[in-house]
């Protein structure tokens, strides 16, 4: 297995459409690494430029000690699976598995043996001779995966393969993903829209917006200390609060000054607060988890009114109206929270963010 490196990677079209901007990666040997973003961000187009597919407008593409921008798709010790699967209808299991094998002309008894290890590590077995249109959504997305680790990648590109599936086997697929990547110590880049599969498959999280890195960290990383005001409402689920006011000091206080009311900040966040964004319009940004709710007033609390729960079976969550947006905040499960009421919220002062509105702190 290699690692890989993208270096000041760019990708413009002819008509001008800048698709990836200068995007630097650095992946180590046996890394799984997500690319996340919402659409049009340029993570598919960074996959397809280091699988071959798309050509590098400029930069450098590293696998392990080789520069490989020239180099053919074939050539690069790289395997992909697509969003579709891109399974040979015509074709048993087996022959869609070892279809690579065969072009390679790798010897028949390999081959088989290869066909077999696939078909155990994938819980396949018994399936080989049938054709994909007699399989299930799950199994036919562990074909495409077989098909692509019979050829020992260097590395492997997963284009959003469980988009198509439900719910609940997109669940049990992370879960097959994780064993796999586990047990092969495979270099593994995942490209996903959806932040849940990225947090629990990731060893580290790359999230794109507009064809520009935004950050990269570790799943825990990324959720604890988001870069800026984008990173923070993309991962988590529910989103991250936001209240928009003015930032001002006071009587040596920061204060957060939000339609007629205003928020005193804990003082452990003064050193997290730069001094010339004093007197500008900033972002706090606060998690559902994060805020202690009461029905009795309480000092240095954001009042608003508890307007509708919604209840998950572990989780319990109450919408509150503040200076009209709504905050979503976590509540004991199954607690009958009573609506229609004055309420007030404590930001936990470890956990409060605080965002320039175009620039991140």
């Amino acid at each position: 297995m290699s690692g890989l490196r993208l270096c000041d990677i760019r990708k413009t079209y002819p008509n001008g459409y800048e698709a990836v901007k200068k995007l630097n990666i650095d992946i180590k040997d046996g890394e799984f690494v997500s690319l996340v973003g919402p659409s049009g961000c340029g993570k598919t187009t960074t996959l397809r430029m280091i699988a071959g597919l798309e050509d590098i407008t400029e930069g450098q593409l590293w696998i392990g000690d080789r520069m490989t921008n020239n180099v053919p798709p074939k050539n690069r010790g790289i395997a992909m699976v697509f969003q579709s699967y891109a399974l040979f209808p015509h074709m048993t299991v087996a022959a869609n598995i070892c279809f690579g094998l065969k072009i390679k002309k790798v010897d028949l008894k390999v081959r088989k043996e290869k066909l077999e290890w696939a078909l155990d590590l994938l819980d396949l077995k018994g399936l080989g001779d049938r054709k994909p249109s007699e399989l299930s959504g799950g199994q036919r997305q562990r074909v495409a995966l077989g098909r692509a680790l019979v050829l020992d990648p260097e590395v492997l590109l997963l284009d959003e393969p469980l988009s198509n599936l439900d719910a609940k086997l997109r669940i049990r697929m992370r879960t097959e993903l994780k064993r796999i990547h586990k047990q092969l110590k495979s270099t593994i880049i995942y490209v996903t829209h959806d932040q849940a599969e990225a947090m629990t498959l990731s060893d580290r999280i790359a999230i794109m917006k507009d064809g520009d890195l935004m950050q990269i960290g570790t799943p825990l990383e990324i959720y604890n200390h988001p870069a800026n005001r984008f990173v923070a409402s993309f991962i988590g689920s529910p989103a991250m609060n936001f209240i928009e006011g003015e930032l001002v000091q006071e009587s040596g206080k920061y204060l957060l000054k939000y339609g007629t009311d205003s928020l005193v900040l804990p003082e452990s966040m003064k050193g997290r607060i730069q001094e010339e964004i004093n007197g500008k319009d900033v972002v706090i940004g606060v998690r559902p988890e994060d805020f202690r709710i009461s029905l009795e007033p309480q000092a240095d609390a954001i009042k608003g009114m508890s307007v509708v729960t919604e209840t998950l079976g572990s989780d319990d969550y109450v919408a509150v109206d503040v200076a009209g947006s709504l905050l979503s905040v976590r509540i004991e499960p199954q607690s009958q929270f009573p609506l229609d009421r004055d309420v007030y919220l404590q930001p936990k002062e470890n956990k409060i963010h605080v965002f320039e509105r175009q620039n991140s702190l």
